[in-house]
């Protein structure tokens, strides 16, 4: 789908724009652009622009410098924000990330690649690194840090750690709140099996981690090593303790595959934005009728073929663009998760029937479908 803007060309008089979401360019008498911008009623913002002026109105007068005018209707807060967000970045490649105008957020982020990684705060994203989120405050954020550190023994230190290297003036190290590598209490495979139970925890896959310390648990039995049986139900209750104490999950910035589902200037039609690790890649717009058919050869064509690596920046930005509409969730978005691909048609005709519940259609939407 191709988000193409209509020109009008300003003739000193109040252009007529529909009261509608959309964005919006002004270009100068010389064609430069001086204005872009988004707004919830296309119609009331050029009437302040362009209408009568009053004294009490401070907006900038624009009238005798506007060339022409471009303008795109929107049908959701999220497709505004989008639209926008891409507009800023084509026309200003170097500085359009110092005008996005949506909610960002700190994410978790742990370097496998380190010989024994510790977690990080970041707000930006890196090949190779495995980062989690969105942390709606710093707060948030170190409460997990703290339950993780204390419940897989993940060590808090700022020393480059790399074995038989001790440090005796640490404070964790006196008192045995990490698992020590520095000391050599530990060696780096078993550190790594702790940091990826710690990610289990920090996505909610809490039977994974119970399955397979169980299964542990039982094969020391079997050998008759009980006191290493005993360790290993001591650290699952610990893990079941701290859920209880920290409930909030959290998103894989790779994992993270979801189609948001839209709606469009119709109850006989929808729009739907594709979204594979965290990157928007696709947004297309489907008749109800013949949704099932056009969206499964879509799913595959966005979700099984080869991804186009982007910016990593980009790729931070559009992740707090949709996790803006986790956070606040508005009736206008459904958040679906992409796993199974061949059932995801039925779920997305089902949400959209359950919002056609919800909303009787007017005489308009019966004209335009």
């Amino acid at each position: 789908m191709e988000f193409r803007f209509e020109t009008i060309e300003y003739d000193r008089t109040l252009p007529t724009l529909p009261k509608h979401y959309g964005v919006y360019k002004i270009f100068d008498l010389h064609g430069k652009l001086i204005v872009l911008d988004k707004t919830s009623n296309l119609f009331e913002r050029f009437a302040r622009y362009y209408g009568e002026r009053s004294e009490r109105v401070r907006d900038l007068d624009l009238r005798e410098i506007t060339g022409r005018i471009e303008f795109i209707k929107t049908d959701s807060a999220f497709e505004t924000l989008y639209v926008l967000y891409r507009e800023r970045k084509n026309q200003f490649p170097k500085t359009y990330r110092k005008m996005r105008t949506f909610r960002l957020f700190t994410l978790m982020k742990i370097n496998r690649r380190q010989r024994f990684p510790r977690i990080y705060a970041s707000r930006e994203i890196k090949p190779g690194v495995d980062y989690f989120g969105p942390f709606v405050s710093r707060g948030q954020f170190t409460r997990l840090k703290t339950t993780l550190e204390r419940t897989f023994k993940l060590r808090p230190c700022l020393y480059n750690i790399r074995g038989n290297d001790p440090h005796p003036d640490c404070l964790y190290f006196q008192m045995h709140t990490c698992s020590r590598p520095c000391n050599n209490d530990i060696d780096r495979r078993a550190y790594l099996e702790d940091v990826d139970q710690a990610i289990a925890f920090i996505e909610g896959r809490d039977g994974d981690i119970e399955g397979a310390l169980i299964e542990k648990m039982n094969d020391f039995a079997a050998q008759t090593r009980f006191e290493d049986a005993e360790m290993v139900r001591r650290k699952l209750d610990k893990i079941r303790r701290s859920r209880q104490e920290y409930k909030d999950t959290f998103f894989s910035v790779w994992n993270f595959d979801y189609i948001a589902v839209l709606v469009a200037d119709s109850v006989f039609r929808c729009k739907i934005a594709f979204i594979r690790e965290s990157r928007i890649i696709g947004f297309e717009q489907y008749e109800i009728e013949t949704l099932d058919e056009r969206l499964a050869s879509d799913l595959r064509r966005f979700f099984q073929a080869p991804i186009e690596r982007d910016s990593t920046r980009s790729q931070y930005d559009e992740f707090c663009l949709v996790s803006n509409f986790i956070i606040d969730p508005l009736q206008s978005v459904d958040l679906l998760p992409v796993r199974d691909v061949e059932h995801l048609p039925e779920q997305v005709v089902e949400r959209i029937q359950q919002r056609k519940r919800k909303r009787k259609p007017t005489h308009v939407d019966t004209v335009a479908g």
